[in-house]
């Protein structure tokens, strides 16, 4: 009876936090090796490290202290302000002559410290494993609060630091273009980070057959993995979904996708106005959408569905668009808040990213 009892709790949810490729494998290894830990994220560094357990809510943070950019220490320190977090350092780089001392790391908001060996592949990695394992699931019970003066000073250099932004937290967003789209999509793509807090769906005309050579130029440029969509894929983070050559792209209950053989909309299957308007009625004002450069008017009533529902919308500025046909629609629609060229559209993407992070905070 206790086996079964240990079998079917809910496993531990770790986000490890390394910047090498090869200890975070390690780690991984090591930790799963029990069934009740799972790792659930990994990141390369302390702005990934904040930014992913915000969106994650891991039950536990392994931090790693000498990372390039924000180190392991201001990054504790962000996570404990901001969506406090049990957090165990994994450095063997506290005491002696390290920059920062295991005092430093508890006054940051650490509840422990344990030595990484610093030789891959070793023995004692393995030897490590058993102590790990039992330190894990032990602190990600220990209940943590927010350090509020760390909070209030991190809010206010945030503030200083981003653009304005007026409009909800969005949870999807959706893109749509026809000709001179996939040199302005990649444009935006590869300027996104790989901790994107939202959905990403995306609809280009294309001519039949150019699909996947697209994706494949696409996933080599992207932080995010892009994939085409399959009917029945979940809208998450951190990933974006692409419509097939020949359906529409349905959003439905639940955050779904429904590949449907309908009719052309606009003379278009795939139609950008039939993901707009699916994504307005399901998400309302957390829904976002990006017109961008194309012929004629598809989109331009989906986003003004999506404007009506109290979500963002966006269409690219006549000056960078190669043709501003579907941009233009949407304008004298009324359905577009914004007018950007690829540069502005990044922008406010990368603010709706903040935003989504502090509404899950």
């Amino acid at each position: 009876m206790p086996e079964q009892a240990l079998s079917i709790r809910t496993p531990v949810r770790v986000l490890v936090v390394d910047d090498s490729a090869v200890v975070r494998e390690v780690l991984q290894s090591l930790l799963e090796s029990d069934p009740d830990i799972r790792v659930v994220g990994h990141a390369t560094n302390g702005t990934e490290a904040v930014e992913m357990t915000a969106t994650l809510r891991p039950d536990l943070v392994t931090m790693d202290l000498m990372m390039p950019g924000m180190d392991g220490m201001e990054a504790t320190r962000r996570i404990m302000a901001r969506h406090p977090t049990p957090v165990l350092f994994l450095s063997a780089y506290f005491g002696g002559e390290g920059k920062y001392s295991r005092a430093d790391a508890i006054a940051a908001g650490a509840l422990d410290i344990m030595e990484k060996p610093t030789l891959i592949p070793d023995w004692r990695w393995r030897s490590a494993a058993g102590p790990l394992i039992r330190k894990v699931k032990s602190l990600s019970t220990v209940p943590v609060i927010a350090h509020i003066h760390g909070a209030r000073r991190l809010l206010a250099q945030e503030e200083g630091q981003v653009e304005s932004f007026a409009g909800p937290a969005a949870d999807v967003v959706a893109i749509g273009a026809s000709s001179g789209g996939p040199r302005v999509i990649e444009e935006i793509l590869s300027n996104l980070p790989a901790t994107f807090a939202l959905g990403v769906l995306v609809v280009q005309h294309m001519t039949d057959g150019f699909t996947m050579s697209m994706l494949r130029w696409l996933q080599e440029r992207s932080p995010l993995p892009v994939k085409v969509a399959e009917d029945g894929d979940t809208i998450t983070p951190r990933r974006v979904l692409f419509t097939p050559e020949t359906a529409h792209m349905v959003v439905t209950l639940g955050g779904r996708i429904h590949l449907s053989d309908g009719e052309p909309v606009n003379g278009h299957r795939p139609s950008i106005d039939v993901l707009f308007s699916s994504l307005a009625k399901v998400y309302g004002a957390r829904s976002a959408g990006v017109l961008l450069t194309g012929m004629g008017a598809d989109g331009a009533a989906g986003l003004l569905t999506i404007r009506q529902s109290g979500g963002v919308t966006m269409v690219q500025d006549e000056r960078t668009s190669a043709v501003f046909g579907m941009p233009r629609a949407a304008i004298e629609l009324g359905a577009a808040q914004q007018v950007l060229p690829p540069s502005g559209i990044i922008r406010s993407l990368n603010a709706l990213h903040v935003e989504r992070v502090r509404s899950l905070i």
